[in-house]
């Protein structure tokens, strides 16, 4: 069985500023997001959750997240783990996107699908195929192993619908700032333990 905990990156300074913020976007954590990252490494510390193996987004928010929860693991960047492209929305305020092209949210400004045909991003299969490849390889090179995956939100969110088959997508909000799922994998098989589980009090 590989054990995969999922973890959000913590609050970055796009984040804090509102700005849409995927594949092309590239910025460190807030200090409140470091602190949220060091939370979460101290209570799986409590709850004596180690990894055998980090595998992080090679973007920088993913990877000083990775280091502050699991400093002395072995960790390995993979590009599978990146976060959805926004096409050319990426790096504009959230705000000014959601009223230019409302119809590509909902009311909780969750994406709706095609918007690709509009921002020249990613698609949801382009995404989940990467997703479903890195899944298959993981399970085959770590049978038996606690694997700790520092990434994104709406790549979470793509993960999820890949093993779950959401049929509305919008429905499921983005995980929080360092929330963490589970997911345990085998050859034939992957379950859902748990999504965007909280280990730290609101900061």
């Amino acid at each position: 069985m590989t054990t995969l905990y999922i973890v959000r990156h913590g609050q970055s300074q796009a984040n804090a500023a509102g700005i849409l913020q995927g594949s092309q976007v590239d910025t460190p954590l807030t200090i409140k997001g470091q602190q949220q990252a060091q939370l979460v490494g101290q209570q799986l510390a409590a709850k004596k959750i180690s990894f055998d193996l980090v595998v992080a987004s090679p973007l920088l928010r993913a990877a000083q997240t990775a280091a502050i929860i699991a400093p002395r693991t072995t960790t390995i960047f993979d590009w599978r783990l990146k976060e959805f492209d926004y096409g050319n929305w990426d790096g504009q305020l959230e705000k000014d996107i959601w009223q230019k092209f409302p119809e590509y949210f909902d009311a909780q400004h969750n994406l709706l699908p095609r918007a690709a045909d509009v921002n020249r991003g990613e698609t949801y299969s382009q995404v989940t195929a990467r997703l479903q490849q890195l899944f298959t390889q993981l399970a085959a090179d770590f049978p038996q192993a606690n694997l700790l995956l520092a990434t994104h939100g709406f790549t979470i969110k793509l993960m999820l619908n890949m093993i779950l088959a959401i049929k509305n997508l919008s429905s499921l909000n983005e995980p929080s700032n360092a929330g963490i799922t589970k997911i345990e994998l085998t050859s034939q098989t992957a379950t859902l333990y748990y999504f965007n589980q909280s280990l730290i009090a609101e900061l």
